[in-house]
């Protein structure tokens, strides 16, 4: 069976990570052909070319004309518009499936332009995600099946190190550096964190598409706030070298913030409990969903950049030892509910099961 992927951005982030995740536990007695096309390569290439046939350079000019050429049972589109339009163009008869995993309200707003027949099923991450996909989607596509999938993960490359590690402790924030994961909001809470513990690190990790001018300012924003001196930025880490910087930050008695405005699921923070580090996080998304709160998992409401630093404190000060306690305890659910060794399997199962029933 003849699988693509379809998905604009060839980056680094959580949706290729996720493919990188699946593709890893491919069921050999499936006999699936694996295939993903991007627009562009923005440093993907090695990380998924061991497991797929990679295409780049699709754009709204060729896709259709690539798809002619090419036939596929099942076309999987990732949060793309004009892949949506692209196959709407083309005569076929593979099973589409429309996974949505973008949070961001104005990339959402694709899902109210879909078509009558553009998509058998979606596919999305989290109750949260269902939800919106719910309140946006097209009336078109109403009787379209919302199916919900965890994203899975490498549960035996992110757990827990016996390693202590050298140095002050370490505030860890993941992502991009856009308003939506709010690094502004990082910085501040750093400035509140470095007056009352002047030792702790900060460091960003992420970010490698960063325009020059928002990098400068970056280290302006640190500068102007006085945490120039313990502030590190890792524009970029391979996904395989992820679980070494937390297991560093983890051996140093690290703790990770959130500081995002919306999250569809939230793979980085998953990473890094499953890692051994607690996590104060913004209350916003699907983040509840991960797992309960507890000495682990500490969320504030979006905003209150005064709690998040006196919670972040506590941790540093107090509570490190009962959050790792607390991440002991949580851990062996986590595993069952996200690993990819047993969960991506159940996915490419799944797939083949829907394009089944069409058949049928």
């Amino acid at each position: 069976m003849k699988i693509l992927f379809l998905y604009r951005y060839g980056i680094l982030g959580g949706v290729c990570t996720q493919l990188f995740h699946r593709l890893r536990h491919l069921p050999k007695e499936l006999n699936l052909d694996i295939h993903c096309g991007f627009k562009s390569d923005n440093g993907i290439q090695e990380m998924l070319s061991p497991y797929a046939t990679l295409h780049f350079g699709l754009d709204e000019n060729n896709t259709n004309g690539f798809l002619r050429t090419n036939k596929f049972d099942i076309i999987v589109i990732i949060d793309t518009e004009e892949y949506i339009k692209a196959v709407r163009d083309v005569d076929t008869d593979a099973l589409i499936i429309l996974e949505v995993h973008t949070s961001i309200e104005r990339n959402l707003e694709y899902l109210n332009r879909l078509e009558t027949g553009d998509i058998h099923h979606f596919i999305t991450v989290s109750e949260y995600m269902v939800g919106r996909i719910n309140d946006l989607r097209s009336k078109k596509v109403a009787n379209s099946q919302i199916i919900k999938f965890h994203n899975v993960l490498d549960c035996g490359l992110f757990k827990p190190s016996e390693m202590i590690s050298e140095g002050p402790p370490v505030i860890i924030w993941v992502g991009k550096i856009d308003d939506h994961k709010d690094w502004r909001a990082f910085m501040n809470i750093s400035r509140m964190i470095h007056e009352e513990l002047p030792d702790v690190e900060f460091w960003i990790v992420g970010g490698q598409t960063c325009p020059e001018k928002l990098s400068q300012e970056v280290f302006e924003v640190a500068e102007e706030l006085g945490i120039i001196n313990r502030f590190r930025w890792f524009d970029r880490i391979e996904n395989e070298k992820m679980h070494a910087i937390i297991s560093l930050v983890q051996g140093r008695r690290g703790i990770n913030l959130v500081t995002s405005h919306g999250e569809s699921f939230g793979m980085s923070v998953l990473e890094v409990m499953l890692a051994g580090c607690p996590v104060v996080s913004t209350n916003v998304g699907a983040l509840s969903e991960i797992t309960e709160t507890g000495q682990h998992f500490r969320l504030y409401e979006l905003g209150d950049l005064s709690s998040a630093a006196n919670l972040c404190v506590k941790l540093l000060v107090d509570e490190f030892d009962n959050a790792q306690l607390s991440l002991g305890e949580v851990r062996p659910n986590l595993v069952k509910l996200y690993d990819s060794s047993n969960r991506s399997e159940k996915y490419w199962s799944l797939l083949t099961k829907l394009r089944e029933e069409i058949i049928e």
